[in-house]
């Protein structure tokens, strides 16, 4: 059979996937038609981008997807940033069917998994955005992939690269630091063996190491950021009461104004003019103002439990809404929006500083990539306004494959054979944790926003299609089950048809097994 021939025999086999794959890679390419280059999403794009011509991490957020548009600076042009990523979910996709086809699934049952990745607007549109949103899930995605492809015993290469991996997505996002703790305590559970566990956690410590020693390189301090404080301090702001909590006077600037009912979504408190933290000394994400809100924010909840509890449970059950929830606020929902792609959410004559360099956000976007601003190309960003209105996975079905995922863990409990073919848990046990993570700390440390729900959906997805696996023909459940009973050899016939009693025997049936 000539290559051709095989590929199309193999594309037959997977035609429904590929019917599904094709859509998604159209509606991409509208999008880039309908919005070149890029959508800009504020000061969060223009603190990446600043990384990538400046070379020096920022202080309110990890600057790792900065390093990445760094990478792809030589090409100077923003819509090569979106094609890679709009690749990388459609890689997601590939890899989300291959893994539950490797389970055992059909192809349609592999494809239903695959689709809100593939084709669910705000998916797309998170792709097209000066985000670390879409690597990031990327990154996350290959390491499961890697972590669960083989079924037996796993190479060491795959572990070692699985932990590099997460460990360079823990640069992009804070929540990639729980994620790797994640994968570090699924491999102690699975016993891989003090080798593969060592090699995993030494390739883990070399991206995080080397960005500790970049920050401290340019601001003499070892850490990550000089925001993991305030992030935390503006959680503990829609329930804090300094009557409760009694803090020092150090801290008393730091405090809420409002009453419980007024106050606005965690964080807004950062952002906003009149916030407690401009009343602290210093620029806002200082070493020494981080290092203040985070004593207050450890007070808080240490003082009252159940505030800190019940607000992080409400914002986690905005994940579930039907429709989405205009939180923290209708502007910053909108920025989700084909809708105001074109919104310039910071100016582009914003004065931006960099030691004696004094520019602007047009003069960054201009340095990199040439142009200034969103463009609105008509039909094209028509159809994905319309598109966007109705192509999408509703919160409250997140929630339903959430849940179909852990009765797939449930099931591997109750004595499956999956408990010693995949581990304690079963092959879903490793993508539904992370999921959760996904969604928990991100609310227990900072605030909800949609696009830190649509990182974890297609790890959510996963999960629920794992718990749909079929055991391995190859695996030991299956290599022991019990042998057919052998049959059991008749006796020699007497020389004498008389039994021992003196009566005939009687004859055997033509039918008879032998040995009946």
């Amino acid at each position: 059979m000539s290559r051709a021939a095989a590929a199309w025999s193999a594309l037959g086999r997977h035609r429904l996937f590929a019917a599904v794959f094709g859509l998604g890679l159209a509606a991409r390419l509208i999008t880039m038609l309908g919005f070149p280059p890029a959508i800009w999403f504020g000061g969060d794009s223009a603190s990446y981008l600043s990384t990538a011509l400046y070379h020096v991490p920022g202080v309110s957020r990890l600057s790792g997807y900065g390093v990445f548009l760094f990478v792809l600076r030589p090409f100077h042009s923003f819509a090569v940033i979106t094609a890679v990523q709009h690749l990388m979910g459609l890689a997601i996709g590939v890899m989300i069917y291959a893994l539950l086809r490797r389970y055992g699934l059909p192809g349609w049952g592999a494809t239903l998994a695959a689709v809100p990745v593939l084709l669910d607007a705000y998916q797309i549109q998170l792709e097209h955005l000066i985000l670390p949103s879409a690597t990031f899930g990327f990154l996350v995605m290959v390491a499961i992939t890697l972590t669960l492809w083989w079924r037996g015993r796993r190479p060491l290469w795959a572990t070692v690269a699985a932990g590099l991996v997460l460990a360079a997505g823990a640069t992009l996002w804070p929540v990639g630091l729980p994620v790797l703790i994640v994968f570090l305590l699924y491999l102690a559970l699975h016993r891989v063996g003090w080798r593969a566990f060592g090699a995993a956690v030494l390739a883990c410590a070399v991206p995080l190491a080397g960005y500790v020693l970049w920050f401290h390189s340019v601001y003499g301090r070892y850490a990550f950021s000089n925001s993991d404080g305030i992030y935390l301090w503006s959680r503990t702001m829609t329930f804090a009461n300094c009557a409760v909590i009694k803090p020092p006077a150090g801290e008393l600037a730091l405090c809420p104004r409002q009453p419980v009912a007024q106050r606005p979504s965690a964080s807004t408190f950062i952002w906003e003019k009149n916030s407690p933290l401009n009343n602290v000394p210093g620029p806002k994400f200082s070493a020494s103002k981080n290092a203040l809100a985070k004593n207050f924010a450890l007070r808080a909840i240490a003082a009252q439990p159940t505030g800190y509890l019940a607000d992080v449970l409400h914002d986690v059950s905005l994940t579930f809404y039907w429709n989405n929830p205009e939180h923290p606020s209708p502007a910053m929902a909108d920025r989700y929006q084909f809708a105001f792609a074109t919104t310039h959410w910071i100016s582009p004559g914003y004065v931006l500083s960099h030691g004696r360099i004094i520019r602007t956000v047009a003069s960054d976007q201009l340095k990199y990539g040439g142009v200034t601003s969103t463009k609105a190309v008509e039909p094209f960003a028509a159809w994905m306004r319309g598109y966007q209105r109705f192509v999408y996975l509703r919160g409250t079905l997140v929630g339903v494959v959430l849940l179909i995922g852990f009765g797939g863990i449930v099931r591997s409990w109750r004595g499956s054979g999956f408990r010693r073919l995949d581990g304690w848990g079963g092959p879903g046990l490793f993508p539904w944790v992370t999921a959760v993570t996904l969604l928990l700390v991100p609310v227990m440390t900072a605030d909800f926003a949609q696009r830190y729900a649509l990182i974890a959906m297609p790890v959510v997805c996963l999960a629920a299609g794992l718990a749909f696996a079929r055991p391995d023909p190859g695996s030991p459940q299956r290599r022991a089950a019990p042998p057919a009973p052998e049959a059991v050899p008749a006796d020699p016939a007497p020389a004498d048809p008389a039994t021992a009693d003196g009566q005939a025997a009687p004859a055997a049936s033509p039918t008879a097994p032998p040995g009946a």
